[in-house]
């Protein structure tokens, strides 16, 4: 779920790290959220929020922290270069602080906000209250998560902003800070931030997604192009050629499988060296694989572009063949 996957810290009986642990942790609350959250569910409440945050931080994070305790003294946050420092709710405040929280993200006046900034407002206030000694951010993100899940977003756990937060840390906090400068906070910055987030993670997704299927599809292609039969003892592929496209396919996976680039681009002197093209073609000569690759090309198979900078071809798969075969 959101990419986190748990892993097993007990090899050679080494001690978890506090990553591994805070890793471990978050992978478990995480799976609980989605269970606790379903749609049509009962309401966010202060135990939820104290179980996530007991979750989150057991081991791993108990220096000036009690896992599943609301803290018991001031903390201040934050640093100049990020936006400026923020102090937390007054520790003696935070029982009826929290359940006001509580009152206000279940209200009905909240209820008709739509969901996306639902729970960025939960997160945000969350946050910004700062109940705990550590954790704050991740629990905020945990509440944010549930309150998406139960309004049936995301109810797969395909994606999350949790990503695109860890990934813009800098500017999530400096973002936080900008809100909080003014009384009452001004929201906005953060409400947008959050929305560009959000769009981000689905954009990710689907690249994902078409990714996946356009490479599935192409390979379901190739193979009925190799059984097409074009005379007696011809077929629109021959097994060779058949078989460098199935390398190709392997051969090209995109580095990063969430960007908009389907296909890694490979040059052809890298191919050359490849070791399964000096295996294929160990018994013929160069040009049978030039006039081989040439022919991938014209059926529309694959696609050349001159690279100046290195005087050399490259070539990447044509996506544009799963509609011709």
């Amino acid at each position: 779920m959101e990419r986190l996957e748990q892993q097993n810290y007990d090899d050679e009986g080494k001690t978890p790290t506090k990553e591994q642990l805070q890793i471990r942790n978050a992978g478990a609350a995480q799976f609980w959220v989605k269970k606790r959250f379903l749609p049509d569910g009962r309401p966010v409440d202060l135990q939820d929020i104290l179980t996530m945050h007991e979750m989150i931080t057991q081991d791993s994070d108990t220096h000036n922290n009690t896992p599943g305790k609301l803290r018991s003294f001031s903390v201040t946050v934050g640093t100049e270069d990020l936006g400026g420092v923020h102090k937390g709710a007054p520790h003696e405040r935070l029982p009826r602080l929290m359940e006001e929280y509580i009152d206000f993200i279940n209200s009905r006046r909240f209820a008709g906000v739509h969901p996306v900034i639902r729970a960025l407002l939960a997160h945000f206030f969350l946050v910004t209250i700062h109940p705990f000694g550590d954790g704050n951010g991740r629990v905020s993100r945990l509440v944010e998560a549930g309150i998406l899940f139960q309004l049936g977003y995301n109810v797969h756990g395909f994606y999350g902003l949790s990503n695109y937060f860890y990934r813009h840390e800098q500017e999530y906090k400096s973002v936080l800070q900008q809100c909080r400068k003014s009384q009452p906070c001004d929201v906005t910055p953060f409400m947008r931030f959050g929305v560009a987030g959000f769009a981000s993670e689905l954009k990710d997704i689907n690249n994902f997604i078409k990714t996946k299927i356009n490479r599935l599809v192409y390979r379901t292609t190739i193979g009925r192009a190799f059984n097409k039969r074009m005379g007696a003892r011809r077929r629109l592929l021959n097994q060779r050629e058949y078989r460098l496209l199935d390398f190709l396919l392997s051969e090209t996976e995109p580095v990063d499988p969430f960007s908009d680039i389907p296909s890694r681009r490979i040059s052809l002197s890298e191919l050359l060296e490849a070791n399964y093209v000096q295996s294929a073609y160990r018994n013929v000569t160069r040009r049978t694989f030039h006039r081989e690759l040439m022919r991938l090309g014209e059926l529309g198979f694959i696609e050349f572009t001159r690279d100046e900078s290195v005087q050399d071809w490259v070539l990447e798969l044509d996506f544009g063949a799963i509609s011709k075969y």
